[in-house]
């Protein structure tokens, strides 16, 4: 005789493992210091990546834009803006990013608990019914 309990719990299983299963058994690989200091890194490499683009489009339209004034500009200020710029794009998104990776990490290991409570289950019920289905 089958199980019924035994088959939906084992369905609800399969139906993790192929789908956020394989995200959260990926992720609990690392400790979570690494895995939200990684992808912070990953996060904070893109936005400077992203803001070295918009930099140097903004110099090159001030120096190429008007050739006359490229000799009297403030390199140092427009430096200095830009290095500020980039350090609060840089805190905002470290923290946002952080907290993020973070919650996501920890998100993922309370649907990792309950996985391993339902194979828990399952492996209960088998014993039970003598490893019949």
């Amino acid at each position: 005789m089958i199980n019924k309990e035994k088959v939906k719990l084992m369905t609800k299983v399969a139906s993790y493992e192929s789908g956020k299963g394989k995200e959260d058994i990926h992720m609990m690989g690392f400790f979570r210091g690494d895995y939200v200091s990684f992808n912070t890194f990953i996060t904070l490499l893109g936005v400077t990546v992203s803001l070295m683009f918009f930099f140097l489009a903004d110099f090159g339209e001030q120096v190429f834009g008007n050739l006359d004034r490229a000799m009297g500009m403030d390199y140092t200020s427009m430096g200095v803006e830009y290095l500020t710029i980039w350090i609060v794009f840089l805190v905002i998104y470290g923290i946002v990013s952080t907290i993020i990776y973070r919650n996501r990490y920890n998100e993922a290991s309370l649907r990792i608990e309950r996985y391993q409570k339902w194979l828990k289950d399952i492996r209960r019920m088998s014993a039970r019914l003598g490893g019949r289905s």
